[in-house]
Formats: structure tokens, C-alpha cells, sequence
């Protein structure tokens, strides 16, 4: 279904690059996704939506606008995350079975593969084509808000790449590095945000357990990775 390689279902996080779709020029160019490509196409697209709305509005409109639009990308992330990403697929079906491991299940199964930590152009121009058409109402403010929509989504992006392959050297780049590998190792079911905890609080998916205090080469040896 949907092409897939096999994929057995494994005991724990493994490294590597598996191949996911039979057929070869599918899982080469539509699979794998390097950050550049994100900065490639997503910031000449951030950066002419800001240019449309100095002919809309002032300067301190369009501030204002596009913090909200990162704002409201912030949201989606976190809704993404917790309701599509890792939505409950049921054991009796099959269809549900492989959509849930090409959505996300990929990732968290190879969560070092570095080929798929960012969203494929196609899925985010899907999506920014509903969120664009979704949000006609916004007037003259959709494209400074707009900017801030894509420009939170490619922060996002390189975020979680740098979360994965890198040593932050700052305290909240340690502590949100810990927070992402918690999820990812230890509680899965929680801790959504990935650029920031703001709507796990808001809506209780922030606990306060023993995993958040560990340090992150603990975090992964403890979840056996």
C-alpha cells in the first residue's frame, strides 16, 4: 500500500536511511528532503510576501501581522504534531497502519536519518495552499501574516533538524534539545511543541515528570537508542 519497502516493526529507534517506497525515483526525490531545500524554496517565498505588504501596510502593521502569523504557525505546529502526526491508527487496518508509519512513523523509528527531517515541499505546499485560501478574510494583512506563517514553518524545520544533529551551546537550545529527545524516546503521547512548549502547557500536554531533568545522552540510553 502506498508503495512501501517493507517495514517490520522494531523494538526500538534504529540509526540509518531505510528505503521507503518500492519504487526508486519516489523514494529519491519525493522522501528525501535536506534542509537547504526548505531555505531554497520557502524563503524567497517569505520574503516576497513581506515585499507584497509594504504596499498594504505600514511598517509596525506588518511587525505586528507577521509575529501573529508566526504565532499561528506555532499552533499548527503543535496540532500537526499531536493530531495528524501521531494520530491513533487502528490495529485492524491496514490502510491506517501504513498511512501512520508514512506520515510519521518513519521518523520516530529513524529518528537520526537525516534525509527525513524535514517536511517534503510537496506536503508544505499543500498545506500552504489551505491555510492560504483558508485565510482570504484577512484582507490586506494575509500576506505580512502569511510571511510570518512561512517563516515560522521553515524555523520549525531547521529547529528540528538542529534538535537531531547537533549540540546546542545556549540553555534553552540544551533544554529544548532534551525536550524533543523525551518525546521521542521516553513519551511519545506528550510534549508536541518542537519550536516551543507554549501550547503544551496551554493544553496539558506538558508534564512534569523524572524525564525532563535528564540530561540528553541519558535520555537516549534510557530508551535503549
Amino acid at each position: 500500500m502506498f508503495y512501501l519497502a517493507p517495514h517490520p516493526k522494531l523494538d526500538r529507534p534504529r540509526r540509518g536511511s531505510p528505503v521507503m517506497f518500492t519504487i526508486p525515483w519516489v523514494d529519491k526525490y519525493f522522501s528525501r528532503v535536506r534542509p537547504w531545500h526548505v531555505c531554497a524554496l520557502w524563503v524567497p517565498f517569505t520574503l516576497y510576501m513581506l515585499w507584497r505588504s509594504t504596499s498594504e501596510l505600514s511598517a509596525p502593521a506588518i511587525v505586528l501581522w507577521a509575529a501573529l502569523g508566526v504565532l499561528s504557525w506555532t499552533l499548527l505546529e503543535y496540532g500537526l504534531h499531536r493530531y495528524v502526526f501521531h494520530f491513533p491508527a487502528s490495529p485492524d487496518s491496514q490502510l491506517q497502519q501504513e498511512a501512520a508509519f508514512l506520515i510519521h512513523g518513519i521518523h520516530h523509528d529513524y529518528p537520526w536519518d537525516r534525509d527525513r527531517l524535514v517536511m517534503p515541499p510537496t506536503v508544505t505546499a499543500l498545506i500552504a495552499l489551505a491555510v492560504w485560501t483558508g485565510f482570504f478574510w484577512l484582507g490586506r494583512a494575509e500576506h505580512a501574516w502569511m510571511a510570518g506563517m512561512v517563516g515560522g514553518y521553515v524555523w520549525y524545520d531547521l529547529t528540528h533538524y538542529y534538535l537531531h544533529h547537533a549540540a546546542p551551546k545556549t540553555a534553552f537550545g540544551k533544554w529544548l534539545r532534551r525536550y524533543h529527545l523525551v518525546h521521542h524516546f521516553q513519551t511519545p503521547e506528550v510534549r508536541y511543541g518542537i519550536t516551543t512548549p507554549l501550547w503544551d502547557h496551554v493544553f496539558g500536554t506538558y508534564p512534569h515528570d523524572k524525564y525532563q531533568g535528564l540530561p540528553d545522552d541519558e535520555s537516549r540510553l534510557e530508551a535503549g537508542a
